[in-house]
């Protein structure tokens, strides 16, 4: 198999950005930084009020490789998302948060990593979790591989991997295959719309995260909690914040009987096994919510029966 990091096809970088100046020089420093040089950094800039357009500007005089486009007005999130990805032209794309940060080797390490597989249509690297001050350590984020998976068992993998609780989309953030993410984008506005995309795509190739930690993400505001995800996003729609997996459920239902990858009968088992899992995973998080409501209680009935 050729190797694809000695060829010259051109990787996409899609920076959705909005009020981002402190982190975002160094967002585009450790990506200009990158070995593998033979890529196109479009940032979209949501008409934000601070220094952003000053920093991006500087930036893009100084790189041919900077495109750097201003909306005149806040468009969302999610269009910002998508709008990078309509304006890029490489046969692989990736999205990057204007405050996380990459190694030098990311990209090229991402791209070795298809060789291991002719039907990978997503590569990614292992991604740490810090606090957004970046002085702490949150947690590592193992990804997640199929490879030598069936479509059925990748879902599987998938959605077990996003309830694991040390799983934060890094890989959503990896190095797809342009003509596959097509397939399934415009992003929903919905809370968990990565989920959607990965599960998805899931059903149509294969993923590969290499054991490296070279992507580091800001973990701390919208990524804490549903409805702070929610309010960053623009979602107001209160069904949408919460029962983010109800709603995500009844989509993740509608991608399995909508692919071709898998026969009828597969559909339905693999349909009722991810309900089984919603209903799973539901009671689990309802129980620990009504433990953590009846701790201080259980407590002070303790204390009260063993203090006499």
């Amino acid at each position: 198999m050729n190797s694809i990091n000695n060829s010259k096809q051109l990787v996409s970088i899609g920076l959705p950005v909005y009020n981002g100046e402190i982190f975002i020089r160094q967002a585009i420093d450790s990506l200009l930084a990158q070995d593998y040089e033979n890529f196109e950094l479009i940032i979209s800039d949501n008409d934000s009020h601070d220094r952003t357009q000053e920093i991006c500007m500087e930036y893009a005089a100084q790189d041919k490789r900077v495109r750097y486009q201003r909306c005149k007005t806040n468009m969302g999130a999610f269009w910002n998302f998508n709008h990078v990805f309509e304006l890029s032209t490489g046969e692989y794309f990736m999205w990057a948060s204007h405050d996380d940060y990459w190694e030098s080797s990311y990209i090229s390490t991402c791209l070795k990593a298809y060789e291991l597989s002719k039907n990978i249509i997503l590569a990614g690297t292992f991604c740490e979790a810090f606090d957004p001050e970046g002085k702490k350590e949150t947690f590592i984020d193992p990804g997640l591989t199929t490879i030598g998976f069936s479509p059925q068992e990748r879902f599987k993998k998938y959605k077990t991997a996003i309830h694991a609780g040390r799983h934060i989309g890094g890989i959503f953030y990896g190095v797809y295959k342009y003509s596959f993410l097509s397939t399934v984008l415009p992003l929903k506005k919905i809370v968990a719309n990565d989920h959607l995309v990965l599960a998805e795509l899931c059903l149509q190739g294969e993923f590969n995260t290499v054991k490296e930690k070279l992507v580091y993400k800001r973990y701390g505001g919208a990524s804490t909690s549903h409805r702070n995800n929610a309010r960053a996003q623009g979602i107001n729609n209160e069904l949408l914040i919460q029962f983010p997996y109800f709603v995500r459920e009844i989509l993740l239902q509608r991608i399995i009987f909508r692919t071709s990858n898998l026969l009828l009968s597969e559909k339905i088992k693999l349909s009722f096994w991810s309900l089984w899992n919603y209903s799973y995973v539901t009671c689990k998080l309802s129980a620990y919510r009504v433990l953590a409501f009846l701790k201080p209680w259980l407590k002070k009935i303790y204390f009260i029966r063993f203090n006499r």
